[in-house]
């Protein structure tokens, strides 16, 4: 921002003593020509228009400071459940930011969009859209659009995973990616719940008996898991896999053997996922004791609980609403975003459409 134009900034916010004096001397020091020994006209001045700070045009910042990111918690706690996916990647960065993320919005403090995503210097040369996925939380439509249009929040070039809670937000970005040569494919659209009472909840050791035990994942357990998810069984979804082990909290129960026969798993933004019973032991609430011990787990921390469902995968509703899950009115989509060249000669990462749901 030039001299001129930050000492006139001064003027118009009241601060007249410091900004009067200094846009003189500005105008003084900047219209005489040394070069050619002259006076320039007052006209040649391009200083007098508003400075950048105070344009309502949109840019991309990339909140960073603690303090900037405690404001933004507690201006998307009030947007819930639409901003849950963004409100959790917030969650995750403070707590370490051990998945490499970051936030974006257009404006601050008064912002329209938040976007999570991961941190561009950390993205590796291989694709796997399962950790290079995104989530998007806007109040103004418009501004959601301006901001992907005018810059590089979301980078189309690259195979992704877009997360998303609002429906409008949904339709426009697959608007937008027409026009950035990007082809997207929807994985999955499934209903919101959120667990908020966890003190009913039953205790793990209560009703597992004496060969069962209440444990966390370990990373051995990364190859069972990818087995049984219905979106795994590649070297990416192992990749996944261990990495969400690895960072975030999850419950499992361990056989006599030590082997996992049901769990429950946090993503980057602190969604519960791949909850899972073994075929052989379902039928018997243990997948309510896993979620049940997580969910006690979040709460000390203050995070919100919450997950998704698939409009047909009745059983599952049904553990939840046991549970004293509440079903939002929002859904997710789980929308995969192509480059266009491959598609036409096949990406090799690119899993089919799934018709159950990659978690719960």
């Amino acid at each position: 921002m030039c001299r001129c134009a930050h000492h006139l900034y001064l003027l118009r916010r009241g601060q007249c003593q410091w900004g009067l004096l200094g846009l003189l001397t500005c105008i003084l020091n900047t219209a005489y020509n040394s070069t050619d020994h002259c006076w320039r006209s007052l006209s040649d001045f391009s200083c007098w228009a508003e400075p950048a700070e105070a344009q309502s045009t949109h840019r991309m910042l990339v909140l960073s400071s603690q303090d900037e990111l405690q404001v933004l918690k507690e201006e998307l706690r009030c947007c819930f459940p639409e901003s849950l996916k963004v409100y959790g990647a917030v969650l995750n960065i403070c707590q370490g930011n051990a998945f490499h993320q970051e936030v974006l919005v257009d404006s601050w403090p008064n912002f329209q969009v938040v976007i999570a995503r991961p941190q561009r210097e950390k993205i590796p040369s291989e694709t796997n859209y399962f950790t290079q996925s995104c989530a998007v939380f806007c109040r103004l439509l418009s501004a959601f659009e301006e901001l992907v249009k005018d810059t590089d929040a979301i980078d189309w070039k690259q195979e992704f995973l877009l997360q998303v809670l609002q429906v409008s937000v949904y339709q426009k970005s697959r608007s937008l990616a027409a026009a950035r040569c990007s082809s997207p494919k929807l994985l999955t659209r499934s209903q919101v719940f959120i667990l908020q009472n966890p003190s009913h909840l039953p205790a793990a050791a209560a009703r597992s008996g004496s060969k069962l035990k209440p444990s966390s994942l370990k990373i051995t357990h990364a190859a069972l898991l990818n087995e049984t998810w219905s979106v795994g069984g590649t070297e990416q979804s192992l990749q996944y896999l261990s990495q969400l082990i690895q960072c975030f909290p999850s419950s499992c129960l361990l056989d006599a053997r030590g082997c996992p026969i049901s769990w429950v798993l946090l993503d980057q933004f602190g969604s519960l996922t791949h909850a899972y019973t073994m075929p052989e032991h379902r039928g018997k609430g243990y997948i309510q004791m896993v979620m049940a011990a997580l969910t006690k787990k979040l709460h000390s921390i203050d995070f919100p609980v919450y997950g998704d469902v698939l409009e047909n995968n009745t059983a599952m509703q049904r553990a939840m609403k046991n549970m004293g899950a509440h079903f939002t009115s929002c859904f997710l989509f789980y929308d995969l975003y192509t480059p266009q060249a491959s598609v036409a000669f096949g990406s090799p990462n690119t899993q089919p459409v799934t018709t159950e749901s990659p978690l719960t």
